[in-house]
């Protein structure tokens, strides 16, 4: 690329004017911005993470309460 002909910009620091700053010493930190994530990302993360895992999504009496209302046992 040839060399440009006519003045040249100076990136100084003396030519720069200073702006104020608008966070004061003493200001609370903002917190950031919690990741997002986009749809059905974490619900295909949690999909292989039970598959791959023996954990009991519910517990176990509980399960078999709510079983037991809908597969009456019949006796006798």
């Amino acid at each position: 690329m040839p060399p440009r002909s006519g003045t040249s910009r100076k990136s100084d620091a003396s030519t720069r004017k200073s702006r104020p700053n608008d966070v004061q010493p003493g200001d609370p930190v903002p917190q950031r911005a919690k990741r997002r994530y986009r749809p059905g990302t974490v619900a295909l993360r949690e999909i292989r993470k039970y598959q791959s895992s023996t954990d009991l999504l519910l517990r176990k009496l509980p399960f078999a309460r709510l079983v037991g209302a809908f597969w009456p046992m019949e006796t006798g």
